[in-house]
């Protein structure tokens, strides 16, 4: 079965540089605080011992004490289903109850495991997914999208980039371009050639800081040259390429 969920970064990171400039629009994010004193939009700490469940939003913003950084593993994930309601969710795993005791032991295998170690894609998407599934009474059991717009977000979430249009879409699920637009901006806010463009700057984002090439992220993310890349980078971050190398 397909996951519902693609992992665009993770790992254990101990004082993460520039950790308070993370601009990723639809990214969800799992946390899990090991040590150290961080906040949450300036006042809200994240406390050692908390997992945190972060809905993808454009104003994530977190912040560390440079004199007691942040030891953290995160997951920075994107998914076509709208993982939960609230802004987060705070989960404290130190406690006797045995869901959380599970969770926990979970969590610091993958702790000490992240610890130092780079992990191919499929070892990284099974922890991922034994997270979500112990996660389960905290997350959306189902879509809370019509069926158009969940339709439309999975075909997003599917499709390579160099195949993605909105066009495209609408084709292969047998609806007028025009209402499809309509539909998915009603739920969405914004229309899904934004929602397209937001999702590849985050990917982008994430890879120039994996170090991957100009050359190979634009022809990831379907474009002809890096001058294509950098001016819809430019046009849609605010900054340079160059800024992230």
């Amino acid at each position: 079965m397909e996951s519902e969920y693609s992992i665009i970064a993770c790992g254990r990171s101990y004082n993460p540089p520039d950790w308070y400039y993370n601009p990723k629009n639809l990214v969800n994010r799992i946390y899990y605080i090991c040590g150290g004193t961080a906040y949450y939009r300036g006042d809200i700490k994240l406390k050692p011992g908390h997992l945190y469940i972060f809905r993808g939003s454009p104003y994530f913003q977190v912040e560390q004490d440079e004199n007691d950084p942040v030891d953290h593993v995160f997951f920075d994930f994107v998914t076509y289903k709208k993982l939960i309601n609230e802004d987060f969710i705070e989960i404290d795993l130190t406690g006797d109850n045995t869901e959380c005791k599970k969770l926990k032991a979970y969590i610091d295998y993958i702790a000490a495991d992240f610890e130092g170690t780079f992990y191919p894609l499929p070892v990284a998407k099974a922890f991922l997914d034994i997270i979500i599934y112990h996660l389960g009474e905290y997350l959306n059991s189902d879509v809370v999208y019509s069926q158009m717009t969940s339709t439309v977000l999975k075909y997003i979430h599917e499709t390579p980039f160099e195949e993605l249009s909105v066009s495209k879409i609408a084709d292969a699920i047998n609806v007028n371009v025009n209402h499809l637009i309509r539909s998915f901006k009603k739920e969405l806010n914004i229309t899904p050639h934004k929602y397209i463009s937001m999702m590849k700057a985050d990917y982008a984002i994430s890879y120039m800081r994996q170090g991957t090439g100009c050359a190979e992220i634009a022809e990831r993310l379907g474009f002809s040259s890096i001058s294509a890349f950098s001016s819809f980078f430019k046009k849609e971050t605010g900054r340079n390429i160059s800024e992230y190398r």
